[in-house]
């Protein structure tokens, strides 16, 4: 089952010309699952770890908020590069990808978003032999 999330990842990596890594990550501990990179100054890893208490204080901020509302993205931008990080809320992984900035931001979202379901299906598997 994981290779088949990282054949996922692969083929999403490749439909935008402008990512520069994806990955499949654990919301509880920041583990990378499956995860690709276009240059070897990418380390994955170590910003999965991160990006994993981003996704978690993110999600206590919100409920402080606005409590009745679910986050569809998270979105960091710099002079260079688009980090998208899109979690829904039942699952126990997040996609993140990072970008050029001159990849197109809506394109970015919407590929991430056609095979958030895929990448789904892969959630009662880790609940049932990892959580």
């Amino acid at each position: 089952m994981i290779q088949k999330l990282q054949i996922l990842i692969d083929r999403m990596s490749k439909e935008l010309p402008g990512i520069l890594a994806a990955a499949v990550v654990t919301v509880e501990d920041g583990m990378s699952i499956a995860a690709v990179r276009r240059r070897e100054d990418i380390e994955t890893d170590a910003a999965s770890a991160y990006l994993a208490s981003i996704v978690r204080s993110n999600a206590k901020a919100i409920s402080l908020l606005a409590d009745d509302e679910e986050v569809d993205d998270i979105l960091v931008t710099t002079t260079q590069y688009h980090f998208i990080i899109r979690h829904m809320p039942d699952q126990p992984f997040f996609i993140f990808v990072m970008t050029t900035k001159d990849e197109w931001l809506g394109k970015a979202r919407m590929l991430i978003k056609k095979y958030e379901v895929q990448f789904a299906q892969f959630a009662e598997f880790y609940k049932n032999n990892f959580a």
